[in-house]
């Protein structure tokens, strides 16, 4: 069934998987309204929903735009359902923002191969990680991350810094103009993240720690795989999965320092691992193990549904 539909690229898979991202969100949306009424608004959830439906879009971006796209669109779905699995107690729409502003800035800087448009790619790159930073003032940290994929490239150098620094500059010069003009004007106050302690490994219900385990396994799963045979790859196939996997760890600080009962925390790193599951889910030559993985899911995400079915009998 999920073979026949996603294993190929049709308006019935993209249809699906974003029906299944909306039904994602209002679902999590009455779990936050649940626990907490003031949490879970229409709102903010349509918001989130807008959001969630642009990350998708990036996803499948960045599959195609890196040309590990074949004809599946797994990883549509493999977004989706993800989503799902997480158990979300409640929304940060500026941290959302300030992660995707840190996509499209990483979408930038991937592009630069030494062409006349790299420069033009490190400029945007820097432009787009201003936003970031203005949502989330701790993410000026992960411009270690762009200077990183800049190094592995071989495009590290002044030029490229100062292109990189210089959109910052720009709009800070222009910031303090309006300090000094406007007394009134906000200043730039940094926020502090408070460390997750990753309660859910120990706490009392044993659904949400199967989701986590579930979501980590398959990343595992996943970065190895592209791992063992990167080096029977492309420089440049190999250099995209190097850098998707430096983005993969900065997600991991994001989900450290984000809070584990935020899902905005969660979604670059099941971004990138959507991207990284479309190669492996397509590797299969036989199609049950792929079927069997989104029953998983769909187990996972219905798990105390289908237990009170049992149960009740």
């Amino acid at each position: 069934m999920f073979t026949r539909v996603f294993g190929k690229t049709s308006f019935w898979s993209y249809l699906i998987a974003f029906s299944v991202l909306i039904a994602a969100v209002f679902w999590h949306h009455e779990v936050i309204e649940e626990q907490n009424p003031s949490g879970g608004n229409n709102f903010r959830s349509s918001i989130i929903g807008i959001l969630a439906i642009i990350s998708l879009l990036c996803v499948e971006w960045t599959v195609r735009r890196q040309m590990l796209f074949k004809k599946g669109s797994y990883h549509l779905l493999v977004f989706a359902l993800f989503f799902w699995v997480l158990p979300i107690d409640k929304w940060d729409i500026w941290l959302w923002f300030a992660s995707l502003f840190f996509w499209f800035s990483f979408l930038q800087i991937i592009q630069t191969d030494g062409s006349p448009n790299t420069k033009k790619a490190v400029f945007n790159a820097g432009f787009w990680f201003v936003f970031a930073v203005f949502f989330k003032v701790n993410f000026i940290y992960f411009s270690l991350t762009m200077f990183l994929i800049l190094l592995f490239k071989g495009q590290l150098n002044y030029k490229s810094i100062f292109l990189f620094l210089l959109p910052a500059f720009c709009i800070a010069v222009l910031w303090m103009m309006l300090l000094v003009l406007i007394p009134s004007f906000p200043s730039w106050e940094t926020t502090v993240f408070t460390p997750v302690k990753f309660s859910f490994l120990r706490g009392e219900k044993l659904a949400d720690s199967l989701r986590f385990i579930f979501v980590l396994l398959t990343a595992i799963v996943v970065v190895f795989k592209y791992l063992k045979g990167a080096f029977h790859n492309s420089n440049k196939s190999r250099n995209n999965i190097y850098n998707m996997i430096l983005f993969l760890i900065s997600t991991l600080v994001i989900i450290l320092f984000g809070g584990e009962g935020n899902v905005i925390s969660w979604a670059s790193f099941l971004m990138v691992i959507a991207v990284l599951s479309t190669q492996y889910l397509e590797s299969f030559s036989k199609k049950w193990p792929i079927e069997l993985f989104f029953v998983c899911c769909m187990g996972i995400i219905f798990q105390d549904q289908i237990l009170s079915i049992f149960i009740s009998k």
